[in-house]
């Protein structure tokens, strides 16, 4: 690996420009012209917990657009500055989401290399009366797996809205899907594909189901290769909540673009907060004994209740919906999580963001305390942190890229409330790391930059013939907690937490894609674009 870790991607002209050196030797940055325009000395010694590198974490400063070499101990790395430097990475990672269409033709036209026939269309089975089949034909494929999870769709649907809402300057209406240059943002009609099939989760009394899949995961076989018969499992509390939430704000969204369509998925979130309503006692969700695909199971159904409040008040000011969250924001301690698991962070993004006058003061405030004392908190790591990277060592768990992601969006919207550039400053750090400033030289999206990882645990691309992977997956990236046993054989017990990952298609636990992994890269990436281009 070099001993120059940078941003791959590029770096924005307008923006801070932080590269890591783990040499002692001075770096040169040399122009097109093989001129050489800075000199910088090592820098500062850290030594890095979690990589247990030495590092020295410098700044490139002003330099104007254009193409530069760095050069340290006989090594030249690429550096890309550029007005726009984000636009290709963001457009493959909102496009990757096309790529995972379940039950449609991926037509060669718009697929290219990654055409298949449409895939899982055969009605599904409930799993509790199996005499009923249904229609849920549709929305993405979760992971490397075939499966769809309406809790991790309500998530992903969150992160894409949300950026939409707050930097809508990022997104464009030419990524070359079927939808393209219907004058809407192909963010949004992505998002529009998942909705329909959300909206076939919800059972006519307004609980939505928690996923639907086959008993097993499927071999490494191509998706219209899998013929097993699918289930769909039971509902639950917190798919039901999630999927409220995430329903009202579509609903919100599309008001000025298809009114229609618009009213029904308010009309869905409405009877799913009802359903919640008339059943109050929280079971956590368990997959059914001969089911053995994601659980996605929760113990604490509060947090995405909460996000529904909070999304259901902003469109209909109802009190109902701003009692529970007064009563929610004072009980739960954490509100800045944006996982599956967590969701409590697009509550305070509601609220700070978009409520802000809609809500009494006293909440706001408190709000805003809780949140801007946890980016505190993401900020301290990163200045701990020798790649300013803000998790800790404990911290590389399986999918570490959603918690740096986390981190930053925290960080993003403290720089939004407060203006302090400090939190950008630390947010954007993440987004080098996402791109390759990071222990292992990769950079951790599909199709970007010199060395972008290669082998993702994905079944179609292991699959199908292409050298290449799809590009714009974001893997999920360094994990030494709960580790398959060829990835401690490979790695063994003494390879530091932020150096544990594998780029090998079997290693689910270290390189699996996830489309809410991909969907808050995309609020990430989102933010720094329209820093960019405004």
């Amino acid at each position: 690996m070099s001993v120059i870790r940078i941003n791959q991607a590029g770096y924005g002209s307008s923006l801070p420009k932080a590269f890591v050196s783990l040499s002692e030797k001075d770096i040169v940055i040399r122009n097109s012209a093989d001129e050489i325009v800075k000199t910088f000395g090592p820098g500062t010694a850290v030594f890095d917990e979690a990589s247990c590198d030495t590092v020295r974490k410098l700044e490139l400063g002003d330099l104007p657009a254009g193409r530069y070499k760095v050069c340290c101990s006989g090594e030249e790395r690429k550096l890309i500055v550029s007005d726009d430097p984000y636009r290709n990475a963001l457009d493959l990672m909102i496009r990757s989401f096309y790529l995972q269409r379940c039950g449609c033709d991926l037509e060669e036209k718009y697929a290219g290399l990654y055409q298949h026939p449409a895939c899982h269309h055969r009605k599904a089975l409930i799993y509790e009366d199996q005499n009923i089949s249904v229609d849920v034909s549709g929305g993405w494929h979760d992971a490397g797996d075939f499966g769809r999870y309406t809790g991790p769709a309500a998530t992903a649907i969150g992160h894409m809205l949300y950026a939409y809402r707050l930097f809508p300057d990022a997104f464009t209406d030419s990524l070359d899907i079927p939808e393209s240059g219907n004058g809407i943002p192909d963010l949004l009609n992505e998002c529009r594909y998942e909705l329909e099939w959300l909206l076939k989760m919800q059972r006519e009394d307004g609980a939505v189901y928690h996923k639907v899949s086959t008993l097993n995961f499927a071999p490494f076989i191509m998706p219209q290769d899998d013929l097993e018969q699918e289930y769909v499992s039971p509902v639950s509390h917190c798919a039901t909540a999630a999927v409220a939430a995430c329903l009202a704000l579509a609903s919100d969204t599309w008001s000025g673009i298809d009114g229609d369509f618009s009213a029904k998925l308010l009309d869905a979130s409405v009877r799913a907060w009802d359903w919640l309503e008339n059943n109050p006692g929280f079971v956590p969700f368990k997959n059914p004994a001969d089911i053995h695909t994601g659980g996605y199971g929760d113990w604490n159904g509060k947090d995405e209740i909460l996000w529904a409040a909070s999304e259901l008040y902003s469109i209909t000011g109802e009190e109902r919906y701003l009692q529970k969250m007064n009563e929610l924001f004072i009980e739960l301690q954490n509100i800045s999580t944006f996982g599956w698991s967590d969701v409590s962070g697009f509550a305070s993004m509601k609220c700070l963001m978009e409520l802000k006058e809609k809500i009494p003061d006293s909440m706001y405030f408190a709000i805003k305390e809780k949140f801007i004392c946890a980016a505190d908190r993401v900020a301290g790591i990163c200045e701990r942190s020798g790649y300013g990277t803000c998790i800790t060592k404990d911290g590389y768990v399986w999918g570490s890229t959603m918690g740096i992601m986390n981190g930053a969006c925290v960080l993003i919207c403290a720089y939004m409330i407060t203006g302090e550039p400090a939190y950008l400053n630390k947010a954007l750090d993440q987004l080098n790391y996402l791109f390759g400033m990071n222990a292992v030289d990769t950079c951790f999206v599909t199709g970007v930059g010199e060395k972008p990882f290669m082998n993702p645990h994905h079944r179609a691309c292991a699959s199908d013939d292409v050298e290449q992977p799809i590009p714009g997956f974001v893997s999920g990236g360094p994990n030494n907690k709960y580790c398959y046993p060829q990835t401690r054989q490979k790695l063994g017990n003494e390879t530091p937490a932020a150096k544990y990952y594998v780029d090998e298609t079997f290693s689910a636990d270290t390189n699996e894609v996830a489309i809410y992994w991909n969907s808050i890269a995309v609020f990430v990436c989102a933010f720094f674009e329209h820093k960019c281009v405004k």
